[in-house]
């Protein structure tokens, strides 16, 4: 049987506060955000580059349906969601543990969306053939250059961690974002995707300032491992002054099968092998360990509530939602 966990308003503050520090001179003003879980069977390599699928929320095509380089196509559609949050006000927490698609059996989700930073992690234990379980988020935010103007790099990262339980698995992750500033013209940062897989015979690390990935699976003779990646995108601004508003669109995409994947807050070393730095500030990303409370946290929340009254090319598919 499926089992949601679905906690918005002060329990989400309150996660989004204990793994995303403060950071002065650009405010995140707003935030609103979308969550999907699901089961996709694959098929089809795809020896080319990523493929990305028409998301119905955000309208750009954002969606991962594959990272490309030898690893198989996914169909991250409407029907074969498992469950789906809604779109509501960032932040907010989501999870959700069972069910199953007409492709498949989902294992297990659970999301931390703060709108600047998506905490994540997605395992799927069923070692059955075929089948990969997905998860989707995606974010509107609003920010604002306060207090004094901002010089520096602007940006976003995707990290990621996990272990793949054998050599046929593979655990994948892939961050699209936009932006605007002062609702001008809308620009798309270069993808970053991180593919990994258990016998180590193909890999993905794309960023557009640096990427990398470290899999033990290629020190153990391909026999799985655990693995952590890292890509990075930074753009320099000079003086841009209090005043100015950025407007950012985002899209995280995950697949497991069968492994885990989740967001990681990366390590000098992994920094280093990308040969880039992490973002002056950024705008999104997923620098923060997996989100998973304590039973005794959620029975807290719980009481709390109830006291306030309550997978580059890119196809035009259209997809999920």
């Amino acid at each position: 049987m499926a089992r949601a966990n679905f906690v918005l308003g002060v329990i989400g503050l309150l996660l989004f506060l204990s793994t995303a520090p403060a950071r002065a001179g650009i405010l995140l003003t707003g935030a609103t955000g979308e969550t999907v879980y699901g089961a996709s069977a694959f098929c089809c390599v795809d020896n080319a580059g990523a493929i990305y699928l028409l998301n119905n929320i955000t309208g750009a095509s954002d969606i991962l349906a594959s990272p490309g380089n030898g690893f198989q196509t996914a169909n991250p559609v409407f029907g074969n969601n498992v469950a789906q949050s809604g779109l509501f006000a960032a932040p907010y927490f989501f999870s959700w543990t069972g069910g199953s698609s007409p492709d498949g059996a989902f294992g297990a989700g659970v999301t931390s969306n703060g709108g600047q930073t998506i905490g994540f992690g997605l395992n799927d234990a069923d070692a059955g053939c075929c089948t990969a379980s997905y998860t989707i988020t995606s974010v509107f935010d609003n920010y604002i250059v306060s207090g004094s103007s901002f010089t520096g790099n602007l940006g976003a990262y995707l990290s990621i961690a996990g272990v793949n339980l054998t050599g046929a698995d593979s655990s994948i992750a892939s961050l699209v974002v936009e932006y605007q500033i002062n609702n001008g013209s809308v620009i798309s940062l270069p993808q970053m995707v991180l593919a990994a897989i258990g016998d180590c015979s193909t890999s993905v690390a794309i960023g557009g300032s640096g990427a990398a990935l470290l899999n033990d699976a290629c020190s153990s003779g391909g026999n799985g491992g655990a693995y952590s990646g890292l890509a990075i995108d930074n753009f320099s601004v000079v003086d841009l002054p209090v005043g100015t508003t950025i407007q950012v669109t985002a899209t995280l995409t995950a697949y497991s099968d069968p492994s885990s994947v989740g967001s990681y807050n990366p390590d000098a070393t992994l920094i280093s092998d990308t040969g880039a730095t992490l973002p002056d500030f950024a705008l999104v990303d997923t620098g923060t360990e997996d989100p998973v409370p304590e039973p005794g946290t959620l029975a807290l929340v719980g009481v709390g509530l109830l006291a306030m009254g309550g997978v580059i090319r890119r196809r035009g598919r259209r997809t999920r939602r």
